[in-house]
């Protein structure tokens, strides 16, 4: 895993206020959630194959087995077993313990726009997408991602994209390829003074050609033109991604862990 990244002082009410986001989503959407110790579960049975919506979430600092024996507990009906964790000493500790036991880790640090991107590229190409062409892409891009896993489980996670982007309010810009189909996506959302640029997609034949960074730093002008005091993104720690945000003006605020494993029964 990466080394910790250089997170900018003073930026800690940001961090916590773009958490409150994301908590705030998966409570508005979830079927149920509830306390459950040091944090909280979201269970959804009408999409029970979502892992945002069937997640237990780790909010204070807590022993990993604990963490690991609330998650039987509460997701032992569950193919799978999702975690997510805000606590740094938590996470690493639970990393470690993990580490080699069938568990996924994935790390994603939450950055903010702080900066003026270092070039300006042309929005010349870029359109507003209908959400035929959004649903279209985001299942390319799952296929891509997961492609031993049945369609009608992805078709789950293509409709939670759609309720979190109609909750937020959000608006999905692309680029059209050559013969007119949507070759790339960018989403940004806003809420409370807050917007959140999210799903960066490129399909693979088209990629190298700057289309994320069209997108993203065409979305991230919009967010600063309409005066929103946090614009945030999400990234893969460990991934290329992030270094194309800090060069369009996103700096890190902090990380939150992911700890996934696949339950097969039988």
């Amino acid at each position: 895993m990466s080394s910790q990244p250089d997170l900018f002082p003073g930026t800690s009410q940001w961090l916590e206020a773009v958490l409150g986001h994301l908590r705030w989503t998966v409570w508005s959407l979830a079927d149920e959630v509830k306390d459950v110790g040091p944090g909280w579960l979201a269970r959804s049975s009408s999409l029970p194959d979502v892992w945002a919506l069937n997640q237990l979430r780790i909010t204070r600092p807590s022993p990993p087995g604990e963490v690991l024996a609330l998650s039987e507990e509460h997701q032992a009906d569950l193919p799978f077993r999702h975690i997510r964790v805000e606590p740094e000493a938590t996470a690493l500790e639970m990393v470690t313990v993990l580490s080699g036991a069938g568990w996924k880790v994935d790390r994603e640090v939450l950055m903010a726009l702080m900066a003026e991107p270092t070039r300006q590229v042309s929005a010349e190409a870029v359109v507003e997408l209908n959400e035929a062409q959004m649903t279209g892409l985001m299942r390319r891009w799952l296929s891509e991602d997961f492609p031993k896993v049945d369609l009608s489980r992805l078709d789950q996670v293509v409709q939670y994209a759609c309720r979190e982007g109609k909750l937020w309010g959000e608006r999905c810009f692309g680029i059209l390829g050559d013969a007119g189909a949507a070759t790339a996506i960018t989403k940004l959302r806003s809420r409370e003074g807050t917007a959140w640029v999210e799903d960066v997609y490129t399909v693979p034949e088209e990629r190298t050609r700057g289309f994320a960074r069209a997108l993203v730093t065409y979305a991230a002008g919009l967010a600063r033109a309409a005066g929103h005091e946090i614009t945030f993104i999400i990234a893969d720690d460990n991934d290329w991604p992030k270094h194309l945000y800090e060069s369009i003006g996103f700096r890190p605020l902090g990380l939150t862990w992911t700890f996934h494993r696949e339950i097969h029964r039988g």
